[in-house]
C-alpha cells in the first residue's frame, strides 16, 4: 500500500514538476544526474517523457532501468530508436536501445561499470555493493536493464 502511494506520488506530482524544470534553465542545475528522455512508443506512435537517472561517459548516456521487471517503457527500445535527452537543460537528439544484461552481458557490464562509477548511491540498488568489485560489477550486470543513448555527433 505504502508503494502504491509513493509510486503514484511520484508520477503524478513530482515527475510532472521535475520533466518542467528539467527542461528550463533551472536544469543546469537540476540535470547533473536526472534527465528528461523523449520516446515514441512502438504500438501507440505517441510520444512520451519521463524522469530518468543518467550518467554520461563521452558521447554516450547510460540510464539504468531500476525495477525492470515491473516497467514496460524499456520495451519501446528494445529496437534502436531515435530518442531525444534534455541533459543538464540541453535538449540533445540521441539514438537509443535498451541493453539487456542476461542478453549482452559485456555491453551491460560496460554499461553498469560507467553508471556505479558516476552514480555511486544507484550502486546497491542495481545489486552492486563495492563498485571497485569487478566481479560483483559483472554478476550484476548478468541482471539489469540499460538504455544506452549514443548522442547524434
Amino acid at each position: 500500500m505504502a508503494d502504491t502511494l509513493v509510486f503514484r506520488l511520484t508520477n503524478r506530482v513530482a515527475n510532472p514538476v521535475l520533466l518542467r524544470l528539467l527542461r528550463s534553465p533551472a536544469g543546469r542545475w537540476l540535470g547533473r544526474r536526472l534527465a528528461v528522455l523523449r520516446y515514441t512508443g512502438v504500438r501507440t506512435g505517441r510520444p512520451y517523457e519521463l524522469v530518468v537517472l543518467y550518467a554520461r561517459s563521452g558521447p554516450t548516456v547510460w540510464i539504468a532501468v531500476g525495477g525492470a521487471e515491473h516497467k514496460s517503457w524499456w520495451r519501446n527500445l528494445a529496437a534502436p530508436a531515435d530518442v531525444v535527452l534534455w541533459l543538464a537543460g540541453e535538449r540533445l537528439p540521441a539514438r537509443a536501445v535498451a541493453v539487456e544484461g542476461r542478453w549482452q552481458p559485456d555491453e551491460a557490464r560496460r554499461g553498469l561499470t560507467a553508471f556505479v562509477a558516476q552514480v555511486p548511491m544507484a550502486a546497491r540498488g542495481l545489486g552492486v555493493r563495492d563498485p571497485a568489485d569487478a566481479a560483483q560489477v559483472s554478476a550484476a550486470a548478468g541482471k539489469v536493464v540499460l538504455v544506452r543513448a549514443d548522442l547524434a555527433a
